[in-house]
């Protein structure tokens, strides 16, 4: 059967699934399509949040044409991230959140530094990572200040 996702931001696909095909599934076929990272995303049907482990099946009301709503969830931010990683390798949250804060400072401190050129290239080798491309290698200017800008 085939079945609609609507995001509430305007984008939309679709899906052809089974009765066993599960939540989880599905997810990865938006993130394919729509380049949403699973994570981010939250699938209701009539309101209520799809259980990623649950079947097609385990919902009655999902028939061939059903329309479920995308909800793009907003990622944590870079503090937050950098406060669990510090979390899980065994820092107390206080601990965990001063690192997070310094580490944001540090980055914040060694970005400003950074000329236009530099933040144009670090820039584009994002967006092509992003592409799942290689940048060619282009030989470095004999005046770059700093080789390994955020050499932490």
């Amino acid at each position: 059967m085939n079945i609609t996702i609507k995001q509430l931001q305007g984008g939309e696909c679709s899906v052809e699934v089974t009765p066993t095909t599960k939540i989880l599934d599905i997810k990865q076929h938006i993130a394919t399509k729509l380049r949403i990272p699973i994570e981010e995303q939250k699938l209701l049907l009539l309101g209520r949040a799809l259980i990623d482990n649950q079947t097609v099946e385990s919902y009655p009301s999902i028939k061939n044409g059903t329309k479920l709503n995308l909800v793009v969830k907003k990622p944590d931010g870079l503090l937050e991230v950098a406060t669990k990683c510090f979390k899980k390798n065994g820092m107390s949250e206080a601990e965990a959140r001063a690192r997070a804060s310094l580490l944001i400072k540090v980055v914040e401190e060694k970005f400003s530094k950074l000329s236009w050129d530099d933040i144009e290239r670090l820039s584009l080798d994002c967006m092509l990572d992003e592409c799942a491309q290689m940048q060619p290698v282009q030989e470095q200017d004999n005046d770059t200040e700093c080789e390994d800008v955020f050499g932490l």
